[in-house]
C-alpha cells in the first residue's frame, strides 16, 4: 500500500501570499482603470465559492452555485468590521481546506473527486489571488516583485 501525504503535495497550494493583509475598506473598494471587480468583490466571491468547494470536500450534499451568483454588486465596503469578519471567514476556509487535504487518503472511495476538487480550489484561488496582488499593486498598497521575498518573511 501505498501512503501519499496529500498536505505535503498540496503544501504551497494554499499560500495567500498576504494578499488581504492589512487591507483597509478604502483599498478594498478601489478599482484601477479597466479592473472589473473590487477587492471586496473578489473576496465575497472566494467564500462563497470556498463554501461550496468546502462542503464538497466533506461530502455534504449542496445545490450547484451559479458562478454569476457569487458576485456582490456592491463594489464598496465602508463597514471595517464585516471588512474583518469576511478577511476572517477567508482564512479560516482555507484553514479548512488545509484540514482536509491532510485527511485524504488513497483509499478514499471518492478520492479522485476529492483531488479534483482541491485541483480546482487552488486554481481558483490562485487566479483571484493574484487579481487581488495586481490591484493592490496598481494602487500602491502591496510589494514589487522584488520586494517580495523581505515582506513574506516579515510577521
Amino acid at each position: 500500500m501505498i501512503n501519499i501525504e496529500f498536505n505535503k503535495v498540496f503544501s504551497d497550494s494554499f499560500d495567500t501570499f498576504k494578499a488581504l493583509n492589512n487591507l483597509s475598506t478604502t483599498q478594498a473598494s478601489e478599482t484601477s482603470s479597466g479592473t472589473p471587480s473590487s477587492i471586496w468583490q473578489i473576496l465575497n466571491h472566494l467564500t462563497i465559492w470556498q463554501d461550496f468547494q468546502l462542503k464538497n470536500l466533506k461530502g455534504i450534499a449542496s445545490v450547484d452555485i451559479q458562478e454569476a451568483n457569487t458576485w456582490a454588486e456592491e463594489k464598496n465596503v465602508t463597514d471595517e468590521k464585516l471588512l474583518k469578519e469576511r478577511i476572517a471567514l477567508f482564512h479560516t476556509q482555507i484553514e479548512q481546506i488545509k484540514m482536509e487535504v491532510s485527511q485524504l487518503s488513497i483509499t478514499d472511495k471518492d478520492i479522485e473527486k476529492k483531488l479534483k476538487t482541491i485541483q480546482d480550489v487552488s486554481v481558483h484561488l490562485s487566479f483571484h489571488l493574484g487579481e487581488i496582488v495586481l490591484i493592490r499593486r496598481q494602487l500602491g498598497h502591496y510589494p514589487k516583485p522584488s520586494e517580495m521575498k523581505a515582506f513574506l518573511a516579515n510577521d
